[in-house]
């Protein structure tokens, strides 16, 4: 009830006042929420244009892409081809199957065809269409039209047709004395004179004479003062897509280029008109649809996205125009749309009357409510004791405390709340600073939780290089953001405010915001003073009493969180830093490798694609037992580095050892030794002849024996030249005839001691001198052959790796019979050895590494990668479950580069089919993981591999049932 107070003021009960005041704030919240969902629904209609916008950008350029791509792919491929080389029909004309599989593989293509500088001209034309080969009269079963035109005797041009069907059977051949014209006056042939080799030019769209289809030609000059090959591209699918962009039925939609000519239209059949002038048709433009709102949406600027609105009779348009890129080199193309405003929105009004009615019967049943809700009783002050006594305690859960009706009471409530967030949200910040490892989600989180902490409306995090002295925009967060230049130079722009921050390096520099409020900067710098980046908070409220003012608690929280946020950010580039490092040095040593030998080249960089590959493979598995396997960040990068270090070990092995290309070759192929020793066994043979003889003159009969005698000694030389190429198994018979001829002998007269290294020395030390002339045998395993192993390479039973290997007695053994008697290979047991040993430094070497705790994988991943499921394998002999299934992972991608790897002197690189077959056959040897194999193999990651480094010639069908799969 009213009552008046001391001094006669009217004084109303408190419920109802505040019953009245929130039945008023009701009905103001009711309008603004209709209004604004009213405008917010117009926005959202009004951002799905945009959206689709970019959608219509995005779809039809990748649609654009997928027409042009392959159809330039095609040309730079055919400029390789043999075509471009033939000089006769009859050589082009063994193009025709490589013609059908182009245009089968890309039905886009009308035609390909190659102009040469003579005058010469060949089209390859598929006979898709029934209407097509009733033009051409094509015989039955025709599917491949051949236009020819050649330059006959005494330069006569000769115009030819002939009909192929799929097979490639020429089906009819007749001349077309009509079909003359010389390429080299065609634009394309012209325009792509002018571009030069190397690229590729592209014509302005128009309508293919023959189909009567809107396109594109491509073309390509090959070489300069050389042939043009060119390509005929249909963009007919263009309007097959325009259909499903439109934004509402009513929509009108086109392509159009640059002189307004229709591309592609949803209606196909429109796209193409009679000119009467010439009669012939051409391509529509716009003012031959009678469609009024595309005109004037062709008017709108033609070089960005562009959107307006236009009154035309009763109706209300949308008009959008979207550019497209044709071509890399200028060519665009527009997409139009017209929107009637009634479709668009529409909804939006009928929405607005339907909030109306539906609010006002809220405000109306809220009334009552507002009246027992006034009557409630405040909250008890002692909760705001308890509350204080929480914080005493460091107990700085979210408030428990509830909003008073009371002004005082409710102030002190919301202060008590506000203290206990900004110590618990500093607290959580400092924690997130130093738990987070990755930095640009660090930077994000301390972004957020400043602008959540001073309610500031936007904000951003500038990092400083103090390289370049620049500041780089790394983070910005909130809604209608004001314009944050992205980089900042501090001598370029001195006089931008933040740039003033850095400068000056003063804590909070205060200034005014384009939109009204108050924007204020902080510098970010460690407890050493180095200066790291500026945070920039705006908010919608004054922030402090004066410029650079600290008096405000929020300026505080902010200052106090800067350091803090310095020496993180600091210590996290720092982090980054060294991981950059660390790659960029794993991946030199890796380089090294590869550089050490011209044969493995690009191994220990192919290896670690591979792996990661088959790695997210088996992540993904979701059958058998690699449904459980999963890696996490940490994980994929310790397989990572693993399979970039798994051969770091070979930087030790030999040179000559792992380029070793036949079985005598050390430092040099000693094969040469050995062709002189069969020449002066040769020339003994001719001199003891004439030493028989003289002085009387040899018969034919010994002269023929002479020359038997040359001719074996002819053929033994060509059978140990052959030996030693080691391209073919040696059986025991091919290695007794290798004895056999090692027994002849020679005589040496000159000291086999003289001009020695220090180390041969030593090893003829142990040996007595021969008397001169001394006889040696032709293919020798000389006791000097033997390099003995030196106690430091001896691998003990009980060493800490848990190696278990095999070591021959011998570091070297060189000798002739030794080597070529190698039955498979070129390589010896103690050379083979040498080659399995740099596993074991790999392993030591990556064990002597201070690894992180999570990178202790690495040397188990990449140690493994030569064991076999089964326990034979090396260095450590373990089983398949011994393994982890990273490590087991890479022995699969291992074997995969070297059987595909097309840079080994000693072997041809297989094809995919080879490749798996042998692999399968590890598989059911118990080298391989199984399961591993056939997931390599379904999931298809082994075709992507081969995609990426194979041949195309080693890419061929793959039949898994045939693996066993």
């Amino acid at each position: 009830m009213n009552e008046r107070g001391e001094h006669g003021h009217l004084r109303l009960p408190l419920h109802v006042l505040a019953a009245a005041g929130m039945a008023l704030l009701l009905v103001l919240m009711a309008a603004v929420l209709v209004v604004h969902s009213y405008y917010s629904t117009r926005a959202v209609a009004s951002s799905a244009v945009n959206e689709s916008i970019r959608h219509v950008s995005r779809s039809l350029t990748e649609k654009l892409r997928g027409i042009l791509q392959p159809a330039e792919n095609q040309l730079e491929l055919l400029s390789f081809s043999e075509i471009v080389r033939a000089r006769t029909l009859s050589e082009r004309l063994l193009s025709v199957g490589m013609a059908q599989a182009a245009l089968k593989a890309n039905p886009l293509l009308d035609a390909w065809y190659v102009g040469y500088p003579g005058g010469d001209f060949i089209l390859f034309r598929p006979l898709r269409e029934a209407r097509l080969r009733e033009s051409f009269q094509a015989p039955v079963g025709a599917s491949l039209l051949v236009q020819s035109r050649s330059n006959g005797p005494g330069g006569r041009p000769i115009g030819e047709f002939l009909f192929y069907n799929a097979a490639g059977h020429l089906l009819r051949r007749e001349e077309r004395p009509a079909y003359s014209f010389d390429p080299r006056s065609r634009p394309w042939f012209i325009q792509a004179e002018q571009q030069g080799s190397g690229a590729s030019i592209i014509t302005d769209p128009y309508l293919f004479f023959t189909t009567r289809q809107p396109g594109v030609t491509l073309a390509r000059l090959v070489h300069e003062g050389g042939p043009v090959v060119g390509a005929d591209a249909t963009l007919r699918e263009l309007g097959k897509e325009l259909g499903e962009l439109k934004l509402s039925p009513g929509t009108q939609v086109a392509i159009i280029d640059a002189s307004s000519s229709t591309v592609a239209l949803e209606d196909a059949r429109r796209s193409a008109v009679l000119d009467a002038s010439r009669g012939e048709a051409r391509l529509a433009r716009l003012g031959d649809l009678g469609l009024p709102a595309l005109v004037a949406a062709a008017r709108l600027p033609a070089s960005a996205s562009q959107r307006s609105e236009v009154q035309l009779g009763r109706e209300t348009w949308e008009l959008i125009s979207v550019p497209i890129e044709l071509h890399a080199r200028g060519k665009a193309l527009r997409v139009l749309m017209a929107v009637p405003g009634s479709e668009l929105f529409g909804e939006a009004q009928r929405l607005l009357w339907r909030q109306l009615w539906v609010i006002l019967a809220l405000v109306l049943g809220s009334i009552p409510l507002c009246f027992w809700l006034t009557q409630r009783v405040v909250r008890p002050l002692r909760d705001l004791a308890e509350e204080a006594r929480a914080v005493t305690s460091f107990d700085f859960r979210p408030s428990r405390l509830k909003r008073s009706r009371i002004a005082e009471v409710d102030l002190l409530t919301s202060a008590t709340g506000q203290m206990r967030a900004t110590i618990s949200r500093f607290l959580e910040v400092n924690s997130a600073l130093n738990s987070q490892i990755q930095l640009e989600q660090l930077l994000g989180m301390v972004l957020d939780d400043v602008l959540a902490a001073v309610q500031a409306r936007s904000g951003a995090l500038y990092l400083f290089d103090p390289d370049s002295r620049t500041l780089s925009c790394s983070q910005q967060r909130g809604e209608g953001m004001p314009p944050y230049p992205l980089r900042l130079a501090l001598e370029a722009d001195a006089a931008h405010p933040v740039v003033q921050v850095a400068l000056s390096r003063q804590s909070v520099i205060g200034m005014q915001g384009e939109r009204g409020s108050e924007v204020f900067a902080v510098a970010l710098e460690t407890f050493e003073r180095n200066f790291v980046g500026v945070l920039v908070l705006e908010s919608s409220r004054p922030l402090g009493r004066g410029v650079g003012s600290l008096r405000d608690p929020q300026l505080a929280f902010v200052e106090a969180l800067s350091s803090t946020a310095a020496v993180a950010i600091e210590t996290r580039s720092l982090v980054e830093s060294q991981k950059c490092l660390l790659d960029a040095i794993i991946k030199l040593l890796a380089g090294a490798i590869d550089a050490k030998s011209p044969y493995t080249g690009g191994h220990c960089q192919r290896v670690p694609e591979l792996t990661l590959m088959l790695a997210e493979a088996a992540h993904a598995s979701e059958e058998g037992a690699l449904r459980e396997f999963r890696l996490s960040v940490d994980e994929r990068e310790a397989v990572r580095i693993a399979a970039w270090l798994h051969d770091c070990g070979k930087l030790t092995t030999p040179e000559y050892v792992v380029d070793k290309a036949t079985k005598l070759e050390t430092l040099y192929n000693r094969i040469h030794e050995i062709r002189t020793r069969f020449e002066l066994l040769k020339r003994d043979a001719e001199l003891a002849f004439w030493r028989a003889r003289s002085p009387s003159a040899p018969t034919a009969q010994e002269l023929a024996a002479l020359q038997a005698e040359w001719q074996s000694l002819d053929d033994e030389f060509a059978f140990v030249a052959a030996c030693n190429q080691g391209g073919e198994y040696l059986d025991a018979e091919r290695i007794a005839r290798l004895e056999s001829i090692g027994a002849r002998t020679w005589l040496r007269t000159l000291d086999d001691r003289l001009g020695l290294s220090r180390e041969e020395a030593q090893l003829l030390a142990a040996q007595p001198v021969a008397r001169l002339p001394a006889t040696e045998r032709l293919l020798a395993d000389k006791p000097e052959h033997l390099v003995a192993r030196p106690p430091s390479e001896q691998i003990a039973p009980d060493n800490p790796w848990g190696f278990h290997m095999d070591v021959p007695a011998a570091r070297f053994n060189r000798g002739e019979l030794h080597n070529l008697c190698v039955s498979r290979g070129t390589l010896t047991e103690e050379e083979r050895y040498i080659i399995n040993a740099h596993i074991v430094q790999t392993i030591v070497m990556l064990g002597d590494l201070p690894f992180p705790r999570h990178l202790r994988a690495v040397p188990e991943i990449a140690g493994s990668h030569h064991e076999r499921m089964d326990g034979k394998g090396y260095p450590r002999r373990l089983t398949g479950s011994q393994m982890s299934v990273p490590a087991r992972i890479m022995a699969i991608a291992d074997v995969f580069e070297a059987l595909t790897a097309a840079d080994r002197p000693y072997k041809a690189p297989k094809t995919l089919s080879e490749a798996l077959q042998i692999m399968a056959r590890m598989v059911a040897e118990g080298h391989l993981d199984a399961e591993l194999f056939a997931l390599f193999v379904r999931s298809g990651v082994y075709l992507d591999y081969a995609g990426r480094y194979l041949r195309a010639e080693q890419i061929d069908s793959v039949d898994p049932a045939r693996l066993g799969l």
